[in-house]
């Protein structure tokens, strides 16, 4: 087990829709914002022709990655949040989502849009919910054609574990270098690995998930967000756009809140020594 690694317990703990799968106004937040601002730069660059997103939940993120793709396949093991994410790519000249658990075993691996390997595959907010995340990281690795990326985001730190990581199921934050020996360790070469959230949107998006967690715990009325913080998120979306694009130059400090990480497949796993 690692610094970072919680074991789940059955306690009695508030339920979250799909898992914690980010709601409407989360997607307004500082983390979200910070997060898919370096996905979109990073996928803006590499251009892939298809993409495969893990664990799609509500489709915000897929949307985003879905510019850059010329073919998009979206995958969650909720049919809700398939059905949402189906919805929103819509619009979409090439992409099908579905009903697959594809870092469990199966593989969904018998589905056509699975058997071809992929140019890029996005795990965004999963791999810190899994119990064996060096299989997942290998799965992804197999995924993936020979010199393919894989888009990870992951929450960082585990000296800020707070009460919505166990509500969100969580079973850990990540160190850099733990998050690096992994990736390695499953045949990726890392190629960027930022550290999101210093000096702002970090801090607020904690702030915010100790009080979301307080409200949930409290069966507060209104739902996880006051309803200030509510009227206001829309308007300080911006803000949080400013932010994520100047935080990246601190990253080296590595005092933000996670790690969104552009890693590439070596061509194969068999005999693959970490350097």
């Amino acid at each position: 087990m690692n610094s970072g690694e919680r074991v789940l317990t059955s306690g009695a703990l508030a339920p979250l829709e799909w898992d914690g799968a980010p709601s409407e106004l989360q997607s307004l937040g500082p983390a979200f914002r910070a997060r898919t601002y370096l996905i979109d730069r990073a996928l803006r660059r590499l251009r892939p022709g298809r993409l495969l997103d893990i664990g799609c939940g509500r489709g915000f993120v897929t949307v985003i990655a879905a510019r850059h793709a010329r073919r998009v396949v979206a995958v969650d093991v909720a049919p809700d949040a398939v059905a949402q994410t189906r919805e929103l790519l819509r619009a979409h000249p090439d992409a099908r989502v579905m009903v697959a658990d594809v870092l469990g075993g199966d593989g969904g691996r018998v589905d056509a849009d699975l058997a071809e390997p992929f140019d890029a595959v996005v795990l965004s907010e999963v791999l810190e919910h899994l119990e064996d995340d060096c299989a997942a990281l290998r799965t992804c690795h197999r995924l993936l054609r020979p010199g393919g990326s894989l888009v990870l985001t992951v929450p960082g730190n585990p000296r800020l574990w707070t009460r919505w990581d166990d509500l969100a199921g969580h079973r850990r934050r990540y160190t850099r270098s733990e998050l690096t020996t992994r990736l390695v360790s499953a045949g990726f070469r890392v190629r960027e690995l930022v550290n999101w959230g210093f000096p702002l949107t970090g801090w607020l998006s904690i702030r915010g998930a100790r009080i979301r967690s307080r409200r949930l715990d409290t069966q507060a009325s209104g739902g996880e967000v006051p309803g200030v913080l509510r009227a206001l998120l829309p308007a300080l979306s911006g803000l949080f756009y400013v932010a994520a694009r100047v935080e990246p130059c601190f990253s080296f400090l590595d005092r933000g809140a996670g790690y969104v990480v552009v890693a590439e497949s070596a061509e194969s796993l068999l005999g693959f020594e970490p350097s």
